[in-house]
């Protein structure tokens, strides 16, 4: 994935500093960048249980994906931007090659889907709500049949 054009994150529209933290943050794992992209009150509104809802829950979600896949490629299908709502479709791809959840490396190959919506305050992520494909992703892990 490319970055839209060559402006500064603070002066992207929403949906350009969406395809940034995409790009940057979740298939890059620049987890340095988190303070910069996203708001000290972030709220995440899906958490599962034991996750925090904030931004060190951000941080931590996105260090234990890049802990748990291996060459990891996010592909944006759609991303649509309305005010400071962003919503994304995309596709993530790696090979599971550390534990993830309490599932541990399988080493095949997944592909899962998430549908996110985020809201931009102050030209930072400030809330987030998700739903992602967890059944197919953990029958490519051999957690399911």
């Amino acid at each position: 994935m490319s970055r839209p054009n060559a402006q500064a994150p603070d002066q992207q529209s929403p949906t350009d500093r969406m395809r940034y933290f995409v790009e940057q943050v979740q298939e890059k794992g620049r987890l340095d960048l988190i303070d910069e992209l996203v708001h000290p009150g972030f709220r995440n509104h899906t958490v599962e249980p034991g996750q925090r809802d904030d931004r060190e829950g951000m941080r931590a979600t996105m260090a234990a994906l890049h802990e748990a896949f291996s060459d990891l490629r996010v592909e944006v299908l759609h991303c649509i931007g309305d005010g400071d709502l962003v919503a994304t479709h995309k596709v993530f791809r790696g090979r599971h090659t550390g534990a993830w959840f309490g599932v541990p490396a399988s080493g095949n190959p997944v592909e899962f889907r998430v549908m996110d919506l985020v809201r931009y305050q102050d030209g930072q992520l400030s809330e987030h709500w998700a739903v992602a494909d967890a059944v197919s992703l953990l029958r490519q892990t051999g957690a399911l049949p």
